[in-house]
């Protein structure tokens, strides 16, 4: 099926609209569980000792993740891929291949955390001293590792997909309104991995963080919505 058929358009506008809105749930789920403090999520001590209900809001957050920022990518990964690999080559493969680590990375992050969570918890709360303890670092390593080893390393990854896409969206005419989120996106994760590195750089960390699942969503829905209204022309252009 050709990339530009109204059925894998649309496919792919959906994806990235409701992909916009599960990764908004994400950001207002933890905000939910950490008032806005993210080192909150990992402590083990505050997030086992937490209510039922915040723990739940977290297990919701990490699957509004997964299906807002993760898994819509692949669909629109396949989409560009389709789409530019004619024009973009061999740079093209290397892209779809980045964004396939990315989600892969990122997926693997939240579903550890999702998974683990609720066990450790009642671990926490049923055992002693000792296994409230280890329960603690055991849900501090998880999360340490998923949040700044996993998620981490997908800013280089997202930086160069960033960079091939956003030539090829504008050599095939998109607006400023669609290359410039995914431009600071792509900057802002590529340099969220090296700030990250430097304990030091903590605060700017976050700042970048902050960016990232701010305009980030926006771009997905951006884009899905105009994709939605770009069809008709391109399969005219198809045709003529």
């Amino acid at each position: 099926m050709n990339a530009n058929s109204k059925e894998v358009v649309q496919l792919t506008a959906w994806a990235a609209i409701l992909g916009g809105v599960f990764a908004y749930l994400n950001v207002g789920f933890m905000l939910l569980v950490t008032q806005g403090d993210m080192n909150l999520s990992l402590q083990g001590a505050y997030m086992l000792g937490a209510s039922a209900q915040v723990r739940e809001f977290f297990r919701w957050s990490m699957l509004a993740d997964v299906l807002g920022f993760y898994l819509p990518l692949l669909v629109i990964g396949g989409y560009f891929w389709a789409s530019f690999r004619d024009r973009a080559g061999a740079l093209g493969d290397m892209a779809v291949l980045a964004i396939v680590v990315y989600v892969i990375l990122g997926v693997a992050g939240a579903s550890l955390q999702l998974a683990v969570l609720n066990p450790l918890a009642s671990l926490h709360s049923e055992g002693g001293e000792a296994a409230k303890a280890a329960a603690e670092a055991a849900w501090t390593s998880i999360a340490t590792a998923s949040q700044k080893g996993l998620w981490w390393c997908e800013g280089p990854v997202v930086l160069f997909w960033g960079l091939i896409v956003g030539k090829q969206l504008k050599d095939a005419g998109w607006g400023k309104s669609i290359l410039w989120p995914l431009s600071i996106v792509g900057w802002c994760f590529g340099l969220f991995f090296v700030c990250g590195f430097f304990q030091s750089l903590a605060v700017l960390t976050n700042l970048l963080l902050i960016v990232v699942v701010l305009i980030f969503p926006l771009w997905l829905l951006m884009f899905g919505t105009q994709l939605l209204r770009r069809p008709k022309l391109r399969l005219v252009d198809q045709l003529s």
